[in-house]
């Protein structure tokens, strides 16, 4: 059963969505605070995707999200009252793969998780030997297993990231608009802002280091692709 950790300060709202959540079929775990949330995860049980409150007490939502970066991959859904754009990108700068204002609908929320887990099964479903960019291509994305290298090593990114560069390397030269991406990210909808984007590409960027950030252009006014292989 797929399982989700909650990290809300708020006892009506955490135990309302563990409520909607089960109802829906997964399976829940649920804290008050930042401390006991990373303490789940350092216990590596196997969450398939964290609910985390940005205003924590103890330790901040960003900062159990920078935690959880450093060691897993797991989606995170961030969720919080602060509704300006900028706090928005800042819950994408460090690594969130989706965003809910609060006060909120629990059916929206609940459907932005089945859509954040069916983005993850879709590359479950990927053939085994399925790979994308040609064994020249210094980008390596293998679909199924879920990960990335540049030049040999390995690129540790997030869900979303990792939607973006294998569409990008998969079609070097082809040029992906903001909002292609983001109907990637999100095939059935939802409220995310066009820079979001620009956010997860620069992390892409980041990680792959300058020379391998090179191979991820910026097509002006257009948006991203991926460079020919040289």
């Amino acid at each position: 059963m797929t399982r989700i950790l909650i990290a809300e300060d708020d006892e009506n709202i955490r135990n309302l969505l563990s409520t909607y959540l089960r109802v829906s079929g997964f399976e829940t775990e649920s804290v008050a605070d930042g401390n006991a949330a990373l303490a789940c995860m350092a216990g590596d049980v196997g969450y398939d995707l964290v609910v985390l409150d940005l205003m924590l007490p103890g330790v901040s939502g960003l900062e159990v999200c920078r935690q959880i970066r450093k060691e897993h991959s797991v989606p995170v859904l961030m969720l919080t009252a602060l509704g300006e754009e900028d706090d928005r990108v800042r819950g994408f700068e460090i690594g969130a793969d989706d965003y809910v204002v609060k006060p909120f609908s629990p059916r929206e929320l609940v459907a932005r998780v089945k859509a954040i887990l069916r983005r993850r099964q879709a590359t479950d479903e990927v053939p085994a030997d399925t790979s994308s960019g040609g064994q020249s291509y210094p980008i390596q994305v293998d679909l199924a297993g879920k990960t990335c290298t540049f030049a040999g090593k390995a690129v540790d990114l997030t869900q979303s990231e990792f939607v973006i560069i294998s569409a990008l390397v998969r079609r070097p030269g082809v040029v992906f608009s903001r909002e292609e991406l983001i109907d990637l990210l999100y095939p059935r909808g939802g409220s995310v802002v066009p820079k979001a984007v620009d956010v997860h590409m620069h992390n892409i960027r980041a990680k792959l280091g300058a020379d391998g950030a090179r191979l991820i252009e910026t097509a002006r006014s257009f948006g991203y692709r991926a460079a020919k292989a040289p």
